[in-house]
């Protein structure tokens, strides 16, 4: 299960997205994508997650100082389709 954005703050994860998010089956999403990946499928997802990291990562951020960690899938535009 690829987590496309993971959010630390002193070691403990504070905030992620992950394919309980974007493949999920149930109505409620409670993670850092605020609902934007939800449901959404993997291509859809890491499309999502490319354009609204840095908003997302600002409502983390908050006045904390946090680690982020990327999948390479939203960090670089594959040579194929997915």
């Amino acid at each position: 299960m690829a987590s496309l954005l993971i959010v630390r703050l002193g070691g403990d994860i504070v905030g992620h997205c992950d394919a309980l998010c974007y493949l999920a089956r149930h109505d409620v999403c409670t993670c850092i994508c605020g609902g934007a990946n939800h449901r959404a499928g993997l291509e859809q997802a890491i499309a999502n997650t490319r354009a609204l990291h840095t908003e997302w990562l600002e409502r983390a951020r908050g006045d904390a100082a946090i680690d982020v960690e990327i999948d390479d899938s939203v960090q670089h535009l594959p040579l194929f389709p997915l």
